[in-house]
């Protein structure tokens, strides 16, 4: 559980607040700690001797931090040591679960229940480029068995854990992931699917050219494509995210990625590191929705109804990538097609359908050490963009609470920093009030992920109806209504709700400085009970209430708000 005085270790706060704010904070439960479990075959490696390998991935998360939460990462190796067991004392690159499983034990408790997210990079069966799948299933492969799947899916349903998995081209981690509940369907991982193979036109390299010497036109030819050393230069391939947000307000559309997508400072995400043959993810539309599993415990859909009602959640492709043809460039593997819709990444949001959230990508080429150390230690854009999705999906994949918990209380501390000082002025409207937070937090979580948390609040708190809410989230995002005033609207209500017992703590710092420096003001017995004994425990949950209570009023008329705000820019009658 992360401490009040740990939360508050980055924020740009005066001093003299300080102490009233850890104190006022105390009771609050602030278990933002995300636990990770990075699983790994025993090909791909956890420490930075060796580059084939997700060391920097790991050292990157381990040491971020988006708002309030922090992330814990423990790395579990899945290979033949038997029995299973938990390494007493691992180093940092060092794997905590030997000859892990899915469904191991430590003592009594399960080691995934001890995980909010589960990251799979597989590698077996191997890299032979046989076309047939049997080996997939071969006991050498250490292929997830029915008991584990049965275990991770009850994790996925009971405790909303949220689940990535990758391999890359042909059957490479299949072993491993092809049975995983969804995201063995969001991906291609066998010669049955599909997959793109190591080698011959089909396969998808993603190469690109680090200079004119190796473009069509340069004399002599273009110089040739090759895996060593243009995976792991400086020049990244571009990818096509698609639009999850876009609004036409009041003179021109603007158009947002997912948040998985969004960067909070550079914009969309676009690029990824580029590689000789990737993998594929399945297309929006291919995607078997009717599928179901059955690993013991009874037949389960694959992809269940959402819990409240309205359309059912899917998997959703965010980003494609493309692939240049040979003719006219020059691949050192040989000719390829181009290609321009290559499904990239894909994502699944379970939270309405009472399970966890799922995330995949085409290839862990994206991830390896081999492909983004070069970028990392010259700290380029491309690089700020390439970490800031590894750490977006560790905040995307969270089970519902964790991500707007951190939102809220970073509003909370906004009026101990610039906003609360300068902004926060009573008498100003909700929505002046609003963008006045939105703007702060913004620097912190990017637009997107101010967009998403709201809405995720909304559905979590079961703010409204879902029929209501089915209703509104779709004409929030017509193009005629602008959600910036949506969020600022919300956000607004925030600061009303929180002022008043804001201005407290700050009288109590005020009393604190007066017990050195001599009295300052006549304050009230409440301020000096906070002084002297510190916040009460339902202080946290009387702002949680009263904003509550104000939201749901606001939403509940926000439709017909929008629709007089609407009129009134068209002068028209509402």
């Amino acid at each position: 559980m992360l401490s009040a005085k740990e939360f508050l270790k980055d924020a740009r706060l005066n001093l003299e607040f300080k102490r009233p704010l850890i104190d006022a904070l105390k009771p609050w439960k602030l278990n933002t700690y995300v636990d990770i479990l990075v699983v790994v075959d025993t090909a791909i490696s956890t420490d930075p001797a060796n580059d084939f390998g997700i060391a920097s991935v790991i050292e990157l998360i381990r040491n971020s931090a988006v708002g309030c939460m922090r992330f814990r990462v423990d790395i579990a190796l899945r290979n033949g040591e038997t029995p299973p067991h938990v390494v007493a004392a691992p180093t940092i690159h060092q794997p905590k679960y030997r000859g892990f499983r899915f469904n191991m034990m430590n003592g009594a408790t399960s080691v995934i229940d001890k995980y909010e997210q589960i990251w799979c990079f597989g590698f077996n069966p191997s890299n032979s480029g046989n076309p047939s799948d049997a080996e997939i299933d071969q006991p050498g492969a250490f292929p997830a068995s029915d008991a584990e799947l049965l275990k991770l899916s009850q994790w996925m349903q009971d405790k909303k854990g949220g689940l990535f998995g990758t391999g890359d081209h042909h059957f490479l981690g299949a072993s491993m992931c092809r049975r995983i509940p969804r995201l063995g369907t969001m991906r291609r991982w066998t010669n049955a699917d599909g997959v793109p193979p190591i080698g011959s036109p089909a396969r998808i390299d993603t190469l690109r050219p680090p200079s004119p010497a190796f473009e069509p036109g340069a004399p002599g030819g273009p110089l040739p494509l090759n895996n060593s050393p243009h995976q792991g230069d400086l020049t990244p391939q571009p990818i096509q995210w698609v639009t999850w947000q876009s609004s036409f307000w009041p003179f021109g559309i603007r158009k947002r990625p997912h948040p998985v997508l969004c960067h909070p400072t550079l914009g969309p995400i676009d690029v990824m590191p580029d590689h000789a043959h990737e993998g594929l993810c399945v297309d929006t539309a291919a995607v078997p929705l009717g599928s179901s599993y059955n690993f013991g415990g009874g037949a389960q859909p694959e992809y269940p109804n959402a819990i409240d009602g309205g359309p059912r959640p899917t998997p959703l492709v965010i980003a494609y990538g493309s692939n240049l043809g040979d003719p006219p460039y020059n691949f050192s593997k040989g000719p390829q097609p181009a290609r321009t819709s290559n499904p990239m990444i894909s994502v699944y949001d379970g939270h309405r359908a009472g399970v966890g959230r799922v995330a995949t990508d085409s290839t862990w080429h994206h991830w390896m050490d081999v492909n983004i150390d070069n970028m990392k230690a010259v700290n380029n854009d491309d690089w700020k963009k390439i970490s800031r999705y590894f750490i977006n999906l560790a905040v995307w994949l969270n089970p519902p609470g964790f991500s707007t918990r951190c939102l809220y209380l970073s509003a909370v501390v906004s009026h101990f920093e610039y906003p609360g000082f300068q902004e926060f002025v009573p008498g100003l409207s909700t929505r002046e009030l609003g963008r006045s937070l939105r703007s702060h937090l913004i620097k912190y979580y990017g637009p997107c992920w101010v967009t998403e948390h709201i809405w995720d609040i909304i559905w979590e708190r079961k703010l409204l109806p879902f029929e209501i809410l089915t209703k509104l989230k779709p004409q929030v995002d017509q193009p005629d209504i602008d959600p910036d005033i949506f969020e600022e609207t919300v956000l607004g209500t925030l600061v009303e709700a929180t002022m008043k017992q804001a201005e407290v703590i700050k009288r109590a710092a005020c009393v604190t400085i007066a017990q050195v420096n001599g009295p300052a003001e006549r304050v009230g017995p409440f301020t000096r009970a906070i002084v002297t004994h510190g916040v009460p425990d339902s202080y946290g949950m009387t702002i949680k209430w009263v904003w509550f209570e104000q939201l749901s009023w606001l939403l509940s008329r926000f439709r017909r708000w929008s629709r007089n705000a609407t009129a009134q820019f068209r002068d028209e009658p509402p």
